[in-house]
């Protein structure tokens, strides 16, 4: 018996909220991101496995966790 199994990521884009780079020190807006990851099994999304806010430099492309709490004191619309 074959049994198919893997991770799935899907991104949502939430909209730019205004923080510098911490990396690169670029000073514009940074993209938010809500980030899902779950099993698949036979390529059907079967069990969340991690929920997350993150922020995304245009200009190097690094990537950082935000808290909830955080994103929403800097305006952006994050539902629960």
């Amino acid at each position: 018996m074959l049994v198919i199994f893997g991770l799935s990521h899907k991104e949502r884009p939430l909209g730019l909220i205004a923080l510098g780079c911490p990396a690169c020190g670029h000073p514009g807006p940074l993209s938010l991101v809500h980030r899902r990851t779950r099993f698949t099994l036979f390529f059907v999304p079967v069990l969340p496995l991690r929920s997350r806010l993150e922020t995304r430099c245009p200009n190097c492309g690094t990537a950082r966790a935000i808290a909830r709490d955080e994103a929403r004191r800097l305006g952006a619309d994050v539902r629960s």
